[in-house]
């Protein structure tokens, strides 16, 4: 397998979203397009002559990988699933952009619902409270750089 093939996968791999062949472009260094495209139709064909449990499907000209329908059922309870509630997932927003933040001027800033939604991020892994003074100081943990993609 060539190396651009072995980067598109990779890249496929670790993404939730899917790709578009300007991302391989900047991925791989190259510009042919037509090129990238053969590539990652290539890699989809591998899986299929496979018959892999993993496909490559493309939709409105981006590529995602994907587990089979056909295995969903029975694979999908060992997903990973983090729900987070809306106001939790607004404050961690604004948190990601505001690392290592008191929790006083957190709530100066977004307000007083921001105490269930910092507990709710806390209990699930996703910032650390340190006591600071009368206050605690913020931090995004490892969990939220990984789970975000932010390494």
């Amino acid at each position: 397998m060539s190396d651009e093939k072995k980067l598109m996968e990779a890249a496929l791999f670790l993404t939730s979203r899917p790709m578009g062949l300007d991302e391989f472009k900047t991925l791989t260094g190259i510009g042919a397009v037509g090129y990238l495209k053969e590539k990652i139709d290539e890699l989809k064909k591998d899986y299929e002559q496979k018959q892999s449990a993993i496909e490559i499907i493309e939709f409105d000209g981006k590529y995602s990988m994907r587990v089979r329908n056909e295995h969903i059922e029975k694979v999908k309870q060992f997903t990973k699933e983090t729900e987070i509630s809306k106001s939790a997932l607004r404050t961690l927003a604004f948190l990601s952009k505001n690392d290592n933040m008191l929790k006083s001027d957190l709530v100066k800033k977004i307000g007083t619902q921001v105490y269930m939604s910092v507990k709710e991020l806390t209990e699930n892994g996703f910032i650390k409270q340190k006591k600071f003074g009368r206050t605690s100081r913020i931090t995004l943990t490892e969990k939220f750089k990984t789970y975000f993609g932010n390494q």
